[in-house]
């Protein structure tokens, strides 16, 4: 991250294209990811690590037992905690697998929220709403062209020829 840059413009970069790139979003924050098993009872967490955490000394711990959409939301919780909360944080924040902490509700609830604006930023979301849109569309015009006999010149045989299906 660049001094001048805050966080949430580290995060927009990578917004552009789904999917959205986690870990180089918390690369470019300098925290340092880690993916290991961490019980049944721990979905993640974020910590101050001046040993092994990245450039900002924050590290990341990634429950890797849990399915991997599941990583990929306990990554955005916890690297939401850090762009709210990192002055909160002293000797860790541990997210059960409800995503509660040591933190009040209030800022679970905060995290969790910015976790799904990283994920699914609304301009990607639309942008995919709007193509699942027109492929219905299209769909739903070939389907109707097809019934009338429109496609491949408006003859049956043409249609039946092309896929291979015997006319007489």
């Amino acid at each position: 991250m660049e001094p001048s840059e805050s966080p949430m413009a580290v995060v927009a970069r990578y917004q552009r294209n789904p999917p959205v790139d986690l870990d180089s979003i918390a690369r470019d924050l300098g925290i340092k990811v880690y993916k290991r098993p961490l019980g049944k009872a721990i979905a993640g967490q974020i910590m101050r690590d001046r040993i092994s955490g990245g450039p900002s000394g924050f590290s990341i711990w990634v429950n890797s037992e849990e399915h991997p959409n599941r990583q990929r939301f306990t990554l955005a919780h916890e690297i939401a905690h850090f762009i709210l909360h990192r002055d909160l944080i002293e000797t860790g924040i541990v997210d059960d697998t409800m995503y509660r902490s040591s933190l009040s509700n209030y800022y679970e609830v905060q995290a969790n929220r910015l976790a799904a604006d990283i994920l699914m930023p609304v301009r990607l979301v639309k942008a995919w709403r709007v193509s699942l849109q027109a492929e219905a569309v299209g769909r739903r015009r070939t389907a109707a062209r097809s019934a009338k006999g429109d496609i491949h010149g408006g003859s049956w045989r043409a249609t039946f020829a092309i896929i291979g299906a015997p006319f007489s």
